[in-house]
């Protein structure tokens, strides 16, 4: 029998998840002609984001953008193959790529965009995306008709928000962590070096900065 209610809730939610079909959540939208602003690139893991922070510029004829797709914040941009992951959360306002799909929600008052974007980047939705899109390591891109066959067990949106923003504080620990452990992978190979090469020259001064983490 399918249950309708997670095994761990939040204190104060006892409602069932109601089922639903991705094409009663999002819609696809089509707003062009904002040469103006910027071009986004899509990310993995950082959604959608400015082109020119990629560090890189990319080639391409600037009378053209006033055929890119723009996106506000709020909206996803489906943007690769189901197994790559395809769908970018966007917090910025630019134009991307017009080949891509934007999709926003039916009822915005209704859902969270950031428990969706966990939801549209989780391994589970991947894999389950790859059992409606037939052809897909072939090349062909996914496409919003693939996507809306799919079903969801959906939250309140009260629920969504705490879901949402639980997940948002672990991966702000997690980057926080990540970048001490990188600090100290750094400083191990300093003292490495120096140890080796002259026993004298610069070892407490990075003792010292092991001490201050």
């Amino acid at each position: 029998m399918k249950k309708n209610k997670p095994e761990i809730r939040f204190k104060g939610f006892e409602e069932e998840w109601e089922d639903m079909e991705a094409t009663h959540i999002f819609r696809t939208n089509d707003d062009r002609n904002h040469p103006n602003l910027p071009v986004l690139s899509a990310s993995q893991e950082f959604g959608m984001i400015i082109r020119e922070d990629l560090g890189f510029k990319v080639q391409h004829n600037k009378d053209n953008e006033v055929g890119y797709k723009r996106v506000v914040p709020g909206q996803f941009v489906i943007h690769l193959r189901s197994f790559q992951g395809g769908f970018a959360h966007s917090s910025i306002e630019g134009i991307t790529s017009p080949a891509y799909t934007i999709i926003e929600f039916l009822n915005m008052e209704k859902q969270d965009d950031i428990y969706w974007k966990y939801v549209l980047t989780s391994k589970d939705f991947i894999k389950r995306l790859e059992t409606v899109t037939y052809g897909i390591r072939d090349g062909r891109s996914i496409s919003f008709e693939d996507f809306s066959e799919l079903g969801f067990q959906v939250p309140p949106v009260e629920e969504q928000r705490k879901i949402g923003t639980l997940l948002t504080t672990l991966d702000k620990l997690i980057r926080k962590l990540e970048l001490k452990l990188e600090k100290l992978r750094n400083i191990k190979q300093a003292l490495l070096n120096q140890m080796f090469t002259n026993v004298n020259r610069g070892v407490h001064s990075t003792i010292d900065k092991i001490q201050e983490l």
